[in-house]
C-alpha cells in the first residue's frame, strides 16, 4: 500500500461507530472485546435483527457476536459505514487552516537540521476534491474473500491523490469529536454538493478512486494472487499424479485382462463339450469389450497428456483467478484552501525565511527544487542554511 492510500483503522472504526450507534439513541455497554447494545424503539436498522445485540472487537471470530464483528475488513462494519453514507447522499466538508492545528512540513525540511521557527498560510482560493472510502473484494477459489476498506482523496481539477487530505477528511469520519468538521453522515439542507461540482465530474473523480485503490493495493493483490496461483499448482499437480496413477491403473488392469483372454483363449481350444466351448467364447467376448474399454480410457488419458492436460490445466487456472470488485461505500466533496506558506526557518548560526505553495490539509502541493541549482529536494537532498537557502548537494561543492 503506498501513501495514496490510507487504511480504516481498528482504533478509528471503533470510533466510527461509537459515534453513529449513539447518533441513532442507542446505548452501549462495553465489556472487554465485546459491546452490548440495545437499539431504541424506533429505530430500524436493515442488517440487524432484534432491539438487543452484540458486536465482537476485532478480527477473532466470536460466537457470542452472532455475525456482529467490529473489524476493518467485515461485513458488519461496511454494512454500518453503508448505513451511515445513505442517511447523506454526498457529504461535503470544508478544510481550512482554522481547523488544522499544525502545518504539515514537507519531508526536506523534517530532514534537515533547520528548525521552523514560524509559519503563516496565505490562502488565494478554494479547491474542491472527492474523498471516498472504497471497498475492495478480492476473491478466488483458494481464498474465498479478502476485503479492504481505503480511504483515498483526488483533487477534482488535477485528478492527482492528496494523501494527506484524506487523513485529515478521515479523522473527521471516524474521530468527529475531535474536529470541528461536520460529521459526514449528517446531511445538510442547506445545498447540495453536487449541484456545485456536477453530477458527472463527481462520479468521474469516484471512479479514479476506485482505479487509484486498486493501484495502491497492488502488493496485497500481487501477494493473493501469487497464493492463488500456488494453489492451482499445487491442484493441477494432485490431478497430473492422480492421471499418472490411473495410466499405471490401467496398465495393470490391460495386463491383467490379457492374461485371462490367454486363459480363455486355451479353454476356446481345448473345451471338452460344445457347452463349455460356447461359455469360453461368451466369456472371451466379454474380456475383449473389456479390454478394449480399458484401452480406449488408456488412450484418452495418454491424448489429455500429450497437449499437458491443457484444458484441465486451463479449467484449474481460471476457477483460481481473482475477482476484483470495487465500490465506493462513502463519498463527500471537500472543499480546501490553496495558496502559499511561509517557513521562517532557523539554523545554529543564521536564519532566513522559505514561501512555497501549499493548502490546507494537504500540505505543499508542488515538488520544490533548490533555487540555486534546481536539483529536487527530498528526504536525502534536504535544505541547509548557508549563505541563504540551498539543497545539501549544494552546501557541499
Amino acid at each position: 500500500m503506498t501513501d495514496a492510500t490510507l487504511s480504516v483503522t481498528q482504533s478509528r472504526l471503533e470510533t466510527f461507530a461509537r459515534e453513529y450507534l449513539n447518533t441513532l439513541g442507542a446505548s452501549i455497554r462495553e465489556t472487554g472485546p465485546r459491546w452490548h447494545v440495545r437499539l431504541p424503539d424506533h429505530v430500524d436498522v436493515p442488517f440487524i435483527h432484534g432491539r438487543e445485540f452484540t458486536v465482537g472487537l476485532g478480527q477473532q471470530p466470536d460466537e457470542h457476536v452472532d455475525g456482529h464483528l467490529l473489524a476493518p475488513d467485515s461485513e458488519f462494519a461496511q454494512q454500518l459505514l453503508e448505513e451511515a453514507s445513505s442517511m447523506a447522499s454526498v457529504g461535503h466538508v470544508s478544510v481550512s487552516t482554522e481547523e488544522i492545528e499544525e502545518y504539515e512540513y514537507p519531508e526536506w525540511i523534517a530532514a534537515s537540521d533547520v528548525r521552523v521557527a514560524g509559519a503563516s498560510f496565505t490562502p488565494y482560493y478554494d479547491r474542491n476534491a472527492v474523498v471516498a472510502l472504497v471497498k475492495v473484494g478480492v476473491e478466488t477459489v483458494s481464498e474465498y474473500q479478502t476485503q479492504f476498506l481505503e480511504a483515498i482523496a483526488i483533487d477534482m481539477s488535477s485528478k492527482q491523490p492528496l494523501p494527506s487530505l484524506a487523513d485529515t477528511v478521515l479523522n473527521s469520519f471516524f474521530e468527529p469529536e475531535t474536529t470541528s468538521t461536520e460529521p459526514l453522515f449528517e446531511s445538510s439542507a442547506e445545498s447540495d454538493p453536487l449541484s456545485q461540482v456536477g453530477h458527472d465530474t463527481f462520479s468521474e473523480v469516484i471512479a479514479e478512486c476506485q482505479d487509484v485503490a486498486i493501484e495502491n493495493l497492488r502488493d496485497s493483490i500481487t501477494n493473493i494472487r501469487a497464493s492463488a496461483s500456488r494453489s492451482a499448482d499445487s491442484e493441477f499437480d494432485e490431478y497430473r499424479q492422480l492421471q499418472e496413477q490411473r495410466l499405471s491403473n490401467l496398465k495393470d488392469d490391460l495386463d491383467s485382462v490379457s492374461r485371462r483372454l490367454e486363459k480363455v483363449a486355451e479353454e476356446v481350444e481345448h473345451s471338452d463339450s460344445h457347452q463349455q466351448r460356447v461359455e469360453a467364447l461368451q466369456k472371451r467376448e466379454e474380456l475383449q469389450a473389456e479390454k478394449e474399454d480399458l484401452e480406449n480410457k488408456q488412450a484418452e488419458i495418454l491424448r489429455k497428456k500429450q497437449t499437458g492436460f491443457e484444458e484441465r490445466r486451463r479449467e484449474i487456472y481460471n476457477r483460481h483467478s481473482l475477482k476484483i470488485v470495487t465500490a465506493p461505500v462513502v463519498g463527500t466533496v471537500v472543499s480546501y484552501e490553496r495558496g502559499e506558506i511561509t517557513f521562517q526557518l532557523e539554523s545554529e548560526r543564521s536564519s532566513d525565511s522559505l514561501q512555497v505553495p501549499y493548502a490546507a490539509g494537504v500540505g505543499t502541493t508542488d515538488n520544490a527544487s533548490c533555487n540555486h541549482c534546481q536539483a529536487s529536494l527530498s528526504t536525502e537532498n534536504h535544505i541547509v542554511i548557508a549563505d541563504g537557502i540551498k539543497c545539501r548537494s549544494c552546501s557541499q561543492n
